[in-house]
């Protein structure tokens, strides 16, 4: 049977890859006798098929292979729940403290000093709270600063960020968060405690591969982010749903539903832990909601209020698509102004020293503060906002505030609400949070956004529900209006418009208990996601903007997109081939910074054989020049001590010579010792911080040797020496790569020249690639990464060739004959394939 039945024509290509498969065999049986040799076991095949046979040894296999994973991935979440909620707690006690001290010493112990002397101690303690903030990040890890959300929406897209997850960032993190959010400004802690919860994660993550080598790969580990996303938004609000929800809508584009149980777990351990601190450690009887109401559950709103609630949503859609404008415009401003963006980088504690300056000194208590309930802390508005009191109706008046006790609720609502009245209170309220919120988000700090916006929402719900509550005493159609119910709505729906999910709604009803506004939770909720996912990005995606992270955004549904991979890949590649020498190599790593080389078999016919990881490449070149890098560090050991044995000599003839007792030469144990102890620190770093390549002690010395050229003398003996050790190197440099030595992944992802740029970005989000090689019948000739990409959506590319020009082109290539047999083969296929065809 000939090969061209099939249109199939054998070529030299194809040999390549039996040439790799023949290499991995090799490579496969080198690395399983290595092993056995490392574990000191020479089994002859008796004694293996003996072992095989015995029911204990395959008892062992089965746990091993099948039920040691499951439990290690149980205990894995187990363990990171009750950590993040133990951190949670801890950290919610500490802001705590803060917040109240702040109160306690300006109002109340200074109570009987001048006004001005608690303005300033009002004023003093959150700036000095803010700089140690900012001081902090900026000496311990700048990677502290912002969100985490957005960050980790880049980490789980696949793209690694340097020094993000290290235990300098979190430490960095962890401590500046407590003190920027103690200080009272309008600064959430949701975003920067998912951050704290992925780098925990991280950790866990490198314990277990160093203990199975089996969950050592990257799919495993982005899993295990993922759920630490949703631990941490649940160990915030005890909201195990909703946080599970939550941390999909917002960190990832497709979601793998093996991770769903990974994420409820540990959120609801976490969500678990957390309430059941304030029952072992506060006032709480039993495991409650974290902002409890008591809205009637058998008549909670008319009908007809729906239309009161939709309009909540259409204004909570245009009002969080105005707040991420107005952030995202004034970042940009900002940065337009050079000077004063460089005299702030100079000075880093102005800007945050203003800003909160300004924002204390509006919300003074004594001052404007009682204007707009300045004296409040974000948990605290929340807890009057929620109330299921209605201000306009049930608080006293200032002239009746007298005869009601201090420690009622309505004295409480009263005092902070009610002047000049409930109405010009919150729109003040509203209006100076808004602004602050936006400044907040700004600084260099640990800042989150979801709480902030949360208590906007609610504020401007609790107005319309006051409203409502004025209009209709008696009711819309019978029953009475709950402003505290319009207050949850409206935080559910400007929570949702800011950051685009509707889990915002289930957070909702796990926060306050009770489901009573389910439908109109839903309904604002949904209009205020459909109004600014039509106006603006989500606040997460336009941090990754203004950041400038690697990130793929989405393909815009009102706009087509005649592009191909041959119209956005880049053609000026930098490769590897059979060929290559370890001088090209040196060359090659030397001015590109790529995380992986594709391999091919020549230069002239590039045929794709596989890629190369740049670890690897690096650790070939070091292996082949480790004799001169040797030979490299002795030169500067001699250059080093000609000096001092000049010294010493000297010394020798101007001063006695005292006896002294011979040096003691340490024995090869104690040798070994030492050995383990300075290894120790190079370990903790390889665990805790970052992953920043580095040179070897002798690629340091040879380019010391290298800068030091000039100033040597010609005919003197270093010179000799560094002339020798220059043949050695190029001597090595000019051997052919032994690829042998390297690990080859003989499958990396390839693209065709005429995949559509919707197949590759589908192909891109839901694998998470970084980059693809395109080929033509094997051959290399480009390669799509993800800014090119990013490009292309954004419009910044243009097809190189129209679409009927590139098609004309490719039917005049092809051979007549050859298309009219694969037409009928394709008729007669379609024929068999689908019986109504033949109708």
């Amino acid at each position: 049977m000939s090969t061209r039945e099939y249109e199939y024509e054998r070529t030299l290509m194809y040999g390549h890859y039996s040439e790799l498969q023949q290499f991995a065999r090799e490579f496969a049986a080198s690395r399983s006798r290595s092993q056995q040799t490392r574990q000191g076991q020479q089994p002859t095949d008796v004694e293996e098929a003996r072992r095989r046979k015995s029911k204990a040894w395959r008892t062992w296999r089965y746990i091993q292979m099948k039920i040691l994973p499951y439990i290690i991935d149980w205990l894995f979440i187990l363990i990171l729940g009750v950590l993040m909620a133990t951190l949670s707690f801890i950290i919610d006690v500490f802001i705590d403290w803060i917040s109240k001290a702040h109160v306690v010493l300006s109002i109340q112990l200074l109570s009987d000093t001048h006004a001005l002397v608690q303005y300033l101690f009002w004023v003093a303690y959150p700036v000095l709270f803010i700089l140690f903030s900012v001081g902090f990040v900026q000496v311990v890890s700048i990677h502290a600063i912002g969100s985490g959300i957005p960050e980790m929406k880049t980490v789980l897209r696949g793209i690694y960020l340097q020094d993000y997850l290290t235990f300098k960032t979190f430490i960095s993190k962890a401590v500046s968060l407590v003190t920027a959010v103690g200080s009272s400004m309008p600064i959430g802690k949701e975003g920067p405690f998912v951050h704290l919860s992925s780098i925990i994660a991280h950790f866990m993550s490198k314990f277990i591969t160093t203990i199975n080598r089996v969950y050592a790969n990257e799919a495993h580990n982005n899993e295990l982010l993922a759920a630490a996303c949703a631990v941490g938004v649940s160990c915030n609000f005890a909201a195990p749903i909703g946080g599970v929800l939550f941390s999909i809508e917002v960190t990832t584009t497709y979601f793998a539903v093996r991770n769903y149980w990974r994420g409820f777990f540990g959120a609801v351990c976490g969500a678990f832990l957390f309430r059941l601190g304030a029952v072992w450690f506060k006032d709480e009887e039993t495991i409650t909601a974290l902002f409890k109401t008591s809205f009637r559950p058998d008549f909670p709103f008319d009908l007809e209020e729906l239309l009161a609630f939709a309009l909540i949503g259409v204004v909570a859609g245009f009002f969080g698509a105005f707040f991420v404008w107005v952030h995202r415009n004034y970042v940009l401003l900002r940065r337009r102004f050079r000077k004063y963006t460089k005299f702030l980088e100079r000075h880093i504690f102005i800007y945050p020293a203003v800003v909160t300056i300004l924002f204390t000194s509006l919300t003074f208590p004594l001052g404007l503060g009682r204007f707009m309930a300045g004296e409040l802390s974000q948990r605290g508005a929340i807890d009057q906002l929620f109330s299921n009191l209605t201000w306009s109706r049930d608080l006293p008046t200032p002239g009746e505030i007298e005869d009601v006790p201090e420690d009622s609720e309505a004295f409480q609502l009263a005092r902070q609400w009610s002047t000049p009245n409930i109405y010009f209170t919150l729109l003040l309220f509203i209006f100076v949070r808004f602004i602050f919120s936006v400044l907040a988000n700004s600084l260099p700090i640990p800042t989150g956004v979801f709480f902030p916006v949360f208590v906007l929402g609610a504020a401007f719900g609790r107005l319309v529900g006051e409203v409502m509550a004025v209009s209709f005493p008696n009711g819309v159609g019978g029953a009475e209006v709950s402003p505290g119910g319009y207050a949850v709505v409206g935080a559910a729906a400007m929570a949702g418009s800011v950051t685009h999910t509707i889990s915002t709604s289930v957070i909702v009803f796990e926060l306050t208990g009770q489901i009573t506004h389910i439908l109109p939770v839903m309904i604002a909720v949904l209009i205020a996601n459909a109004l600014a996912s039509l106006l603006q990005p989500s606040f997460y995606d336009s941090i990754i903007f203004l950041k400038q992270l690697s990130y793929l955004p989405d393909l815009k549904p009102n706009k087509y997109y005649n592009l191909y991979a041959t119209d956005i890949m880049r053609r000026d590649l930098v490769y590897l081939s059979y060929c290559s020498t370890y001088a090209d190599l040196q060359q090659m790593l030397g001015r590109s910074n790529h995380a992986s080389y594709p391999l091919v078999d020549a230069p002239d016919s590039r045929i794709l054989i596989g890629s190369v990881s740049r670890h690897y490449l690096k650790t070939m070149l070091d292996e082949q020049l480790k004799g001169v890098y040797e030979h490299a560090q002795q030169i500067l050991e001699h250059q080093r001590s000609e000096p001092e044995d000049s010294a010493v000599e000297s010394s020798l003839q101007s001063t006695p010579v005292h006896s002294s007792p011979p040096e003691r030469t340490p024995s090869p144990s104690n040798r070994d010792m030492l050995s383990r102890i300075s290894s120790v620190p190079q370990s903790l770093a390889r665990l805790f911080g970052g992953q920043e390549e580095t040179d070897s002690p002798g690629l340091q010395a040879l380019q010391e040797l290298d800068e030091q050229r000039s100033q040597i003398d010609p005919a003197s003996e270093d010179n000799q020496d560094i002339e020798a050790l220059d043949q050695l190197r190029d001597e090595l440099l000019s051997k052919t790569i032994d690829f042998k030595r390297s690990h080859i992944d003989p499958a990396p992802f390839q693209l065709v020249e005429r995949t559509s740029l919707y197949k590759i970005h589908s192909l891109f989000t839901i694998l998470a690639l970084s980059h693809a090689y395109v080929t033509s019948i094997g051959r290399l000739v480009g390669v799509v990464t993800l800014a090119d990409l990013s490009d292309a959506i954004e419009g910044r590319k243009k097809p190189s060739q129209p679409m009927d020009a590139a098609m004309l082109e490719m039917l005049n290539m092809a051979d007549p004959e050859e298309e009219e047999s694969r037409e009928e083969e394709s008729r007669l296929a379609h024929a068999r394939v689908d019986p109504l065809g033949q109708l």
